[in-house]
């Protein structure tokens, strides 16, 4: 049994937190600003399939189901399932100014394959650095987007 993976992060941006939540809340848009998003496929207001590949070369299709939606206190959470088993959450709140935000993520997973589970077991610190190069740069990404997006509508 493998044991899992616990994820944290947080960021400060150079954006709005309403429009970053608002970024984030639209899922489908994600692949034109987070490059290591390759694909998202809606199958209904709650649920999705993502494909993502960062560094590494392989892909993991994750589904993504809405647990919690809430951009007035700035929380998102989605439990995953597919190739990763788990869930996410974001919270954006102000950062040290008005037009500045601050995004924290916690996410704990696993892989839901016991084949690809006993190769992590090996390669966890590949995968953990391929994880935060693939949050590094979704966040940078999420500030320019958040920037460049009209005012936030929920």
């Amino acid at each position: 049994m493998s044991r899992p993976f616990r994820f944290a992060g947080s960021f400060p941006l150079a954006a709005p937190p309403e429009q970053v939540i608002a970024v984030l809340r639209d899922a489908e848009r994600w692949p034109q600003w987070w490059p290591q998003i390759r694909s998202v496929e809606r199958y209904d207001e709650r649920r999705g399939l993502v494909t993502a590949r960062s560094v590494l070369p392989f892909s993991l299709r994750i589904e993504l189901t809405s647990t919690v939606d809430d951009p007035d206190r700035g929380v998102l959470r989605a439990d995953l399932a597919r190739d990763l088993v788990g869930w996410i959450e974001f919270r954006v709140a102000e950062g040290d100014a008005p037009d500045r935000a601050r995004v924290t993520y916690d996410q704990e997973c696993d892989l839901a394959h016991a084949r690809v589970r006993r190769v992590a077991l090996a390669a966890r610190p590949l995968l953990q650095l391929n994880h935060s190069a693939m949050m590094r740069t979704g966040m940078r990404r999420l500030a320019v987007r958040a920037r460049e997006e009209p005012a936030a509508q929920n």
